[in-house]
């Protein structure tokens, strides 16, 4: 097949939650499939990564968006009416270089990474769209909304009520849509039942031991529990804090010595104040999380805002390291307690499971042991096979429509 790629973010390096996903259903269909790809870039060193792509891809075009740009369209966006955060990742060159390459090239199917590239596939497309909506972003901004007040509230519910209506118009666009759990693929679907969305989770790539590099200052850490995420996104940095001011000092009447270390890029302001608390250690970017992961004794994931697949724990079970984390956030997952995933919704439930683990030193021992077992489960390999066959089906169908189709039309 020959596959028009289009994603809002440059795929490369694949280290946050939104390149992971895409870089990885980017190399799955480019090894089997001639696929050009399309995309933005927040800076012309990001663009440059477009490099290590065009030994994947047939062709890549990348385009850089810078801040100011994107400032300006997504109060173009508000007063239009339209989705602000779309504004991102929209441009007209960008647009027209997508309809050249439709013209120019007799593809079989567009892959839509992430419903803000829905606005630049044009109407008048001829062959069938395949979307991948990753989550129900419309249910993040409404989250964002029931967590904020005065005019930060109603700007999200805004938001949350564009973003929704533009998912329902690209999901009536699509030949086949795509979502990462069965809580998003519901949210998606749930105003029309006619719009099928499939599911498709994440799969995890753990790098061997050999190649994980060595950092100095994590063993002098230890004994801590783990957060990992890029720390200015507000989920994470909410999380984040949470669990050191609510949580943490529960736990630590126990377990006074006990560090609660945050691991990512970027922390905020709220983030860095963060390294007041005792025991509580903002690393900042890292070489390798997987070194964290290996040796702490308990990762933690209290997401009070959560839409989607969380990386992170299921990374961290691919090590076999314990996750505590909220019933939001475990969706998607497909493990359990066996595996090493346990789940709480309050502070004191929080500790004690945190505690529980602390207390039990043949649990690690144990979940070291399946880690491979866990590994499998998670592979990409097995969850974007589903994604490969449902595409060939659809181009099949669209090749060689049903006499029914072929008489409505």
């Amino acid at each position: 097949m020959q596959i028009l790629f289009l994603t809002h973010r440059i795929p490369y390096p694949p280290d946050k939650g939104e390149r992971i996903r895409a870089f990885h259903e980017l190399r799955y269909l480019a090894a089997r499939h001639e696929v050009d790809l399309f995309c933005f870039a927040d800076s012309q060193e990001s663009a440059e990564n477009q490099q290590f792509l065009r030994t994947m891809c047939r062709s890549v075009y990348v385009e850089v968006l810078g801040k100011p740009i994107r400032l300006v369209q997504a109060a173009s966006n508000f007063f239009a009416g339209r989705p602000m955060s779309f504004g991102y990742f929209h441009s007209s060159r960008f647009d027209e270089r997508v309809r050249e390459a439709l013209r120019r090239h007799n593809y079989d199917a567009v892959f839509v990474y992430c419903s803000s590239m829905g606005d630049s596939i044009p109407q008048s497309v001829c062959v069938p769209v395949v979307v991948d909506f990753v989550d129900a972003d419309s249910q993040k901004f409404m989250q964002y909304a029931d967590r904020s007040g005065g005019s930060r509230r109603w700007l999200y519910a805004r938001e949350a009520r564009a973003v929704a209506a533009a998912e329902q118009s690209l999901g009536r666009m699509a030949a086949l849509s795509f979502a990462v759990t069965e809580h998003d693929a519901t949210e998606l679907s749930k105003s029309n039942p006619e719009f099928k969305v499939e599911v498709v989770p994440n799969g995890v790539e753990v790098p061997d031991v050999s190649d994980v590099q060595d950092q100095s200052g994590v063993h002098e850490q230890e004994p801590f529990a783990l957060f990992v995420g890029t720390m200015n996104y507000p989920p994470n940095s909410d999380a984040a804090s949470y669990f050191a001011q609510d949580i943490l000092p529960l736990v630590r009447k126990a377990h006074p010595e006990l560090r609660f270390v945050i691991v990512g890029r970027d922390p905020d302001r709220r983030v860095r104040k963060l390294a007041n608390i005792p025991g509580v250690v903002v690393t900042g970017a890292v070489p390798d999380a997987f070194r964290y992961f290996r040796d702490a004794e308990v990762s933690v994931a209290p997401f009070r805002i959560s839409q989607g697949f969380h990386n992170k724990i299921a990374e961290s079970l691919a090590v076999g390291t314990p996750v505590i984390t909220t019933s939001r956030a475990m969706a998607g997952i497909g493990l359990g307690e066996h595996e090493g995933l346990f789940v709480a919704d309050t502070p004191g439930d929080f500790a004690g499971k945190v505690s529980a683990v602390l207390g039990d030193p043949c649990l690690r021992r144990e979940l070291r042991s399946r880690a491979f077992s866990v590994r499998q489960l998670l592979s990409w390999d097995s969850r974007l096979s589903k994604l490969e066959q449902l595409i060939v089906q659809v181009v099949a169908r669209s090749a060689n429509p049903s006499p029914e189709l072929v008489a409505e039309r």
